[in-house]
């Protein structure tokens, strides 16, 4: 029993100072049947910073299960956000919403606490991509001020970053923007749980980008270098940073760079989030058509189609190089 407890400690050591390689052989030389729902989560998210994904979804709905056993609703409701927002990562919109509405179930009517912030969170970042922007806005500064009452400075520093990305999508920019970089002075200066530095690092870079604003995407592409040099080699975020350096390489022109990135890119996170993979792919069809290799583009396109990203203006542009333009308007997307 001591040996078990020591153990069950040094995989608890591992999961605070983020050490997620240690934090995951602790937990795996355990017998999962002896964890805590708690310790399910840290052996979730060690899974998850490894690219573990199917097995980190499974400790985590064993997690969620056995916090519901024991009637515990706030932390349930943690765990089903958590979910929710992997679901939507995957590409699940279905079951992201699934688990969105047992969150909302578990916290209702329930003193408020910091739960009660993060759902405000997702529910704003589901109105924005819904094109809600009032609804998105009010769930975000609820988010905000949650945060700010309890002292979370994960809360506050998400629900700052939505309400600029909520800006920029009305149209806002000046003001969006100047949220953004305030968000990110709480991530460089490393105040936040890498999860959210994440988050926030990978929504303000594609931000700048959708803006063409190269230059302020530089400068946090250079910040978010730094920081996934950190990580674990599988983890999933350098993969997404890449797909955003992929792409300004693309502005620049600079094709060749902008293939080695999106191709790795694609490799990396084809297993995390298929989607995410899809875009990478249609980068690296673009990259390889504006250098003339033609056949590698097509195969690029195509498999980017195949994972449900829409291959176009790409694969037109490409029959049009192939003297098929004909084609071109038959191709997925036309």
């Amino acid at each position: 029993m001591a040996e078990r407890t020591a153990d069950l400690d040094r995989a608890r050591a591992a999961v605070g100072r983020g050490a997620w390689p240690e934090a995951y052989a602790a937990y795996r030389a355990l017998d999962p049947s002896s964890l805590a729902p708690e310790d399910l989560e840290g052996l979730a998210d060690a899974a998850w910073w490894l690219s573990r994904i199917e097995e980190s979804l499974a400790a985590r709905q064993r997690a969620y299960a056995g916090h519901v056993a024991a009637g515990a609703d706030p932390p349930a409701a943690a765990v089903a956000l958590h979910l929710c927002t992997e679901h939507f990562l995957r590409g699940r919109p279905a079951v992201a919403a699934g688990w969105l509405m047992r969150a909302q179930r578990h916290l209702d009517g329930r003193p408020e606490g910091v739960e009660h912030g993060f759902l405000a969170q997702v529910e704003a970042t589901v109105a924005r991509f819904r094109g809600e922007l009032d609804a998105a806005m009010g769930l975000a500064q609820r988010a905000t001020e949650i945060g700010r009452r309890l002292g979370h400075s994960d809360l506050v520093a998400m629900g700052i970053h939505t309400q600029g990305l909520v800006l920029v999508s009305a149209a806002r920019v000046p003001e969006g923007m100047a949220l953004l970089d305030e968000a990110m002075t709480a991530v460089v200066a490393g105040e936040l749980s890498a999860l959210v530095t994440g988050t926030i690092y990978c929504d303000v870079l594609e931000a700048c980008l959708e803006l063409a604003d190269l230059r302020r995407a530089s400068e946090w592409n250079e910040a978010a270098r730094a920081w996934c040099a950190s990580l674990p080699p599988e983890a999933p975020w350098p993969g997404f940073c890449r797909i955003y350096r992929a792409e300004m390489a693309t502005l620049r022109g600079t094709w060749p760079e902008a293939e080695a990135e999106s191709s790795r890119a694609a490799a990396e996170l084809l297993s995390f989030s298929p989607l995410a993979a899809a875009v990478a792919f249609y980068q690296t069809g673009e990259s390889r058509r504006r250098v003339g290799d033609l056949a590698a583009a097509e195969e690029a396109f195509t498999r980017a189609h195949e994972l449900g990203f829409d291959p176009q203006p790409g694969l037109a542009l490409l029959r049009l190089s192939q003297g098929r333009a004909g084609a071109g308007w038959a191709a997925p997307g036309c």
